[in-house]
């Protein structure tokens, strides 16, 4: 007997929000019941016969959702994650987890009232090369870590919207783009301890960091050196781990495993992989209460938001700060 599919609906459905609603709709796992935007036009990347809205209270009100995925700004995941418990819904969101440490523990908080459970997405882990790089890693006590991540986003020097708005999105080079690193070394290698850190703001927009220079310390004595930036011309993503003599280097194009200067392994990308369907083959693993789930859940995402906090707290201060533990919950 087959298994009966997670009914689901997605708020914000323009952007981003448009390659969840493709993925959920062709996933035989899901039904993708209604979408929901106050923006019209964004409610077209919907197939025929799902249920369109611009009032996410009307979508809940008229459907019994098992599970809502929020692609928005993130200062609007709090109030749309109580509305999703007071219906009885789990719920699935772009990173980051609220736009500071106090609203994800706020919804962390109502989500566990009320029964439910939440995951936070971030593609990049799910590439069949950093799986391996994983595995490796579970046999290796990194003692350096060295992280780049770096894009162009042009509209960063026109005019960023609500991401230059530090009360709305709550930083950027940091909480935003740093996300996909901060996710990628929880997942890879664990949580640290404390965090220093410096930014860089954009002249035309001061409220706005573009650049950040950040050095984590591990409980083991490891340290990283991680560096964040959305406004530079190339793309890259970077992360080398040393431990002694052996060394992994991770990246875009590929894995490689060095013993001193000497390659000893090498692991192409696959091109073309479907990292939208593993994150939610992931989630549907997740959903099912698995443990070896890849997908990022709520209690790692609030480890990641108090490594953020740190790293804001420590540039404000220009001091090291120590990384605020979970929350005690009863």
């Amino acid at each position: 007997m087959a298994s009966e599919k997670t009914k689901v609906g997605v708020i914000g459905c323009g952007g981003m929000g448009a390659a969840h609603v493709k993925t959920l709709a062709e996933h035989e796992a899901f039904e993708l019941v209604a979408g929901c935007d106050i923006n019209m036009a964004a409610l077209d990347s919907l197939p025929p016969g799902v249920a369109r809205y611009q009032d996410p209270e009307v979508m809940f009100e008229r459907h019994k959702l098992d599970l809502v995925c929020l692609i928005l700004p993130n200062h609007l995941y709090e109030p749309m994650a109580g509305l999703a418990c007071v219906h009885g819904a789990d719920v699935f969101t772009e990173k980051p987890f609220g736009h500071n440490l106090e609203s994800c523990r706020a919804m962390i908080a109502a989500l566990e009232a009320a029964g439910r459970r939440a995951w936070v997405g971030g593609q990049r882990k799910y590439s069949a090369h950093f799986r391996t790089a994983r595995d490796i890693l579970c046999g290796m006590q990194p003692d350096f870590i060295h992280a780049l991540f770096t894009y162009f986003w042009a509209p960063a020097f026109a005019d960023p919207g609500w991401r230059g708005d530090r009360a709305k999105s709550g930083g950027v080079a940091l909480i935003d783009s740093g996300w996909h690193v901060l996710d990628l070394l929880s997942w890879l290698v664990g949580d640290p301890v404390s965090a220093f850190c410096q930014l860089s703001y954009l002249k035309s927009h001061p409220d706005t960091d573009d650049k950040a220079a950040l050095q984590l310390r591990y409980r083991s004595g490891a340290i990283a050196t991680v560096t964040i930036s959305y406004t530079l011309p190339k793309s890259q993503l970077e992360l080398t781990f040393a431990a002694g003599r052996e060394s992994l280097l991770l990246n875009y194009e590929r894995l490689a495993l060095f013993e001193g200067a000497q390659e000893t392994m090498s692991v192409p990308a696959t091109r073309d992989e479907p990292l939208f369907r593993w994150m939610y083959d992931e989630l549907v693993k997740a959903r099912a209460g698995s443990p070896a789930a890849y997908v990022t859940d709520m209690y790692r995402a609030e480890r990641i938001m108090a490594v953020v906090d740190a790293a804001y707290r420590s540039a404000a201060s220009r001091r090291k700060r120590r990384i605020a533990r979970p929350a005690r919950r009863s």
